[in-house]
């Protein structure tokens, strides 16, 4: 104690020392420290101190082996940190809502005979049966998409602004929904009477975004909004809604018009076109809840169906068929790992997110074990450092201490340094992933990055403390340290860990960058190259075919055809009930439209009967894929019969008859992500087309003129009406951009987990080659050549190598088939 004494008294004598003196008469308080545990305070500030400054001696003088270390924690830690702010954004999806813990969304697995498929949206009915019947449940709401209504996902909308000019936008994020919806999800109103905003007919709200992009500065209060499902007075303008929520809405309507009011009039419980929410009372039961919905389906849905096929519903059930109901966790949505069809926006896969998980995690133990081997190759040279600390009184635990400060020094330089990298990659970063992540370095982020230092700094240095600090002070003095059994097995086990991971991860890499590619390159069923799809054309209305003739008048322009779909989009087929003559059974299958010419434009293949063709009507005639026809269960299914079954605005059943034409060869009019389903294809002769296009295969190199030509041919058919295309190669591949931006991230953050292991191979080169100096010296004299002495240092690495591969062969195979998923 009088060593500290003394040392506080010389402190007192320096200005650069103030702050010391101040740090120590402060532990003095009254009612703070007792004074004999301020003196042995002070005695642990000073030795902190000491610590620390020897701690930058070594490092200072060991640069290069410090600045190994450095960067392989800053890699390490800034794709960790990265990793950590893309998983937390969407692990937050929708928990910013009041409640978010008690909503949950009804949805439906339907069972067919044979399949089944599970939908995000009910028949729009429930919503006040669950309120109704169960006393767990304490409201419900529902938002409709018009798609599923007006077979239409994008909608037109005109306006006039101040200066009588007529303005016209393209939006895809239109919503329907009930007057309650604001108050169940809290949605802020900036401007309007939220209790009034969608009770009346034809009202719509703005999202504030909107608004501003519609009317500037101008208040949007009593606007007229004029669009394809009606013309609308604006009622109020609402706060966007945070990016990371799993609904999008830019525009709202309430549900009074009258062409909508239509379709909700008559009760129904098996039309899927409601997204519906339901708010449980605290403390309700899920499970229990969830166990009542059999006998619910039973009661109503089985009775409509019962009316309108006219069997009973328990034969319906027997037949294969069924409604299965459970509630979806509002804050689940995004990563819920069933594939449902008619979400609102596209999920994130729940196995990506645990597998950069994983890949963040391995990232920094790997640079952990990176330090660990560095650190006991160099032990040779600390040995003297060590004895010399021993003879002179130096305790274990103050060894310990000395290269734990250390390796948490530095650590925190790394952290450091990690910060400024994290903030100049983010923005590339978000670009990568198609996110708007933010690195807020606010007191919480502070402290966290501290505790961050101190985990690593703790992780990578306390193999090494405890190493480095148990030699023997005889033995380290004479140089005659001997490497342990024990030590050189941890250490080669470190070696071949990192080995393991770095083979797991390139065949992780290689099978994510195979889907990839299988993804955009497999042969779909149908020619996907040189051909513009046009939007929209439903608005040419009588003139489809005049404008057809015209557009196959241009120069460069192969072939032309009118269809209800663009091939590989989900959203635009539609199921279709059916009966099969001579039984009972009801088949549903997903259905398409298209016209005589459409079929040879894409290239579809027959396996039996004919296409439609221009010299005959075939209104009254359908073809079906090879996985329909399978389900029919005709061997020859050419000419037999099919009543369509369809149900009315008024809720009434009509039945109508087709004849099968024909039966193609299965291809992908869904994308990758689905199975071939059955399918049954319509002419464009027996209706109006739900939702319209126009394909138009072009010539090679005449892509550009022949866009501008059939533009301007647009503009004179439908002047005022915007010209949307795409061409259908490129459509598929935005269909595949998620994989795209997973399998990048996956590859950029498995590389850097690759070479960071790589430095681990380094270390333990550097470990071998300075423990056998002498010996690789005596060899060289005696004659041996580099490449003896290359094979004789590699032969140890080669066994971790071979038997890495050994350990990591079943991860891989495990890590192909969660993939291939």
């Amino acid at each position: 104690m009088e060593v500290y004494d003394v040392r506080l008294k010389r402190h007192g004598k320096r200005k650069a020392d103030i702050r010391f003196i101040i740090d120590v008469l402060l532990l003095f308080r009254p009612g703070i420290i007792k004074p004999t545990e301020g003196y042995r305070t002070l005695n642990n500030y000073g030795m902190l101190k000491s610590y620390v400054r020897t701690a930058v001696r070594n490092l200072k003088k060991n640069w290069v082996y410090s600045g190994i270390n450095v960067v392989g924690l800053v890699v390490s830690l800034t794709s960790c940190l990265l990793i950590a702010l893309y998983v937390n954004h969407e692990l937050s999806y929708d928990k910013f809502f009041p409640d978010a813990d008690r909503i949950y969304k009804l949805v439906v697995k339907r069972k067919y005979p044979g399949q089944s498929t599970d939908y995000s949206t009910v028949g729009h009915s429930w919503a006040k049966i669950m309120e109704h019947d169960f006393p767990e449940v304490e409201k419900t709401t529902r938002l409709f998409d018009p798609f599923l209504v007006y077979s239409s996902k994008q909608v037109v909308i005109t306006i006039r602004t101040s200066d009588h000019e007529l303005k016209t936008f393209e939006e895809n994020f239109f919503n329907e929904a009930d007057s309650s919806f604001l108050d169940f999800f809290g949605v802020e109103l900036i401007k309007g009477d939220r209790k009034t905003a969608l009770s009346r007919p034809d009202q719509i709200i703005l999202s504030q975004t909107t608004a501003k992009r519609y009317f500037g500065k101008d208040d949007p209060i009593g606007k007229i909004v004029d669009g394809d499902m009606g013309e609308f007075t604006v009622a109020g303008v609402f706060k966007d809604i945070p990016e990371n929520s799993h609904m999008k809405i830019d525009l709202l309507s309430s549900l009074g018009g009258q062409r909508f009011r239509q379709r909700l009039d008559p009760e129904d419980f098996t039309w899927f076109m409601s997204h519906t929410y339901v708010k449980l009372k605290p403390g309700a039961d899920v499970k229990a809840l969830e166990a009542k919905f059999p006998k619910m389906v039973d009661r109503y849905a089985g009775a409509q169906l019962e009316h309108e096929l006219g069997q009973s519903w328990e034969r319906y059930k027997n037949t294969g068929n069924g409604y299965f109901y459970r509630l979806q966790p509002l804050r689940s949505i995004h990563l819920d790992p069933t594939h449902l069809e008619f979400t609102l926006t596209p999920g994130e896969s729940s196995i990506f997110i645990q597998v950069l998980t994983l890949i963040a995690i391995l990232i920094v133990s790997i640079a952990c074990i990176n330090f660990v081997n560095l650190s006991t190759a160099r032990s040779m040279e600390r040995a003297r450092e060590v004895g010399v600390r021993k003879v002179m009184g130096g305790r274990r635990s103050q060894l310990i201490l000395q290269f734990l400060t250390e390796a948490i020094l530095i650590s925190l330089v790394a952290v450091i340094l990690t910060t400024v990298v994290v903030v100049l990659l983010l923005p590339y970063f978000n670009d990568l992933v198609a996110r708007q992540l933010r690195f807020v370095l606010n007191a919480q982020m502070i402290f966290g990055l501290i505790g961050l230092a101190l985990l690593v700094g703790v992780l990578a240095g306390f193999y090494p403390a405890i190493t480095l600090s148990s030699f023997s002070p005889i033995m380290a003095m004479k140089s005659k340290l001997s490497t342990s059994g024990k030590g050189l097995l941890f250490r080669n086990g470190l070696v071949l860990f990192q080995f393991a991971v770095a083979i797991v991860l390139i065949a992780g890499t290689i099978v994510v960058t195979r889907q990839t590619n299988f993804m955009r390159n497999k042969d779909l069923g149908f020619d996907k190259e040189q051909v513009l799809m046009v939007k929209r054309a439903n608005d040419l209305g009588q003139q489809m075919e005049t404008f057809l003739s015209e557009v196959r008048q241009i120069n460069g322009v192969e072939s032309a055809a009118a269809t209800s779909s663009i091939v590989g989009n989900r959203a635009d087929v539609w199921w279709q009930k059916f009966k099969v003559a001579g039984s009972t059974e009801i088949l549903t299958t997903l259905s398409m439209m298209y016209d005589d010419s459409f079929a040879d434009l894409i290239g579809l293949t027959l396996s039996g009967g004919r296409m439609f063709a221009k010299q005959t009507n075939d209104a009254r005639y359908v073809i079906v894929n090879e996985a329909a026809a399978k389900i029919i269960g005709l061997e020859n299914p050419i000419g037999k019969k099919l009543s369509g079954v369809n149900e009315g605005i008024d809720g009434k059943i009509t039945i109508t008859d087709f004849t099968i034409l024909g039966v193609v060869r299965n291809f992908h009019f869904q994308s990758l992500h689905d199975v071939i389903s059955p399918l049954v294809i319509f002419n464009a002769e027996s209706r109006v087309l739900p939702n319209a296009y126009v394909a138009v295969r072009i010539h090679d190199n005449a892509t550009t003129r022949v866009i501008g030509s059939v533009e301007t041919l647009w503009k004179k058919f439908v002047p005022g009406q915007p010209f949307n295309y795409d061409l259908l190669d490129n459509f598929l591949n935005h269909l595949y951009e998620r994989e795209e931006l997973s399998r990048k991230t996956f590859t950029i953050f498995s590389t850097l987990a690759i070479i960071i292991a790589c430095v681990g191979v380094f270390g333990l080169s550097a470990y071998s080659a300075n423990l056998r100096t002498k010996e690789i010296g005596i060899r060289k004299v005696l004659g041996s050549s580099v490449v003896q002495i290359f094979i004789l240092l590699s032969k140890g690495l080669a066994k971790l190598v071979i038997l890495a591969f050994v350990v990591a062969t079943p991860p891989i195979l495990d890590d192909r088939e969660q993939l291939a998923r």
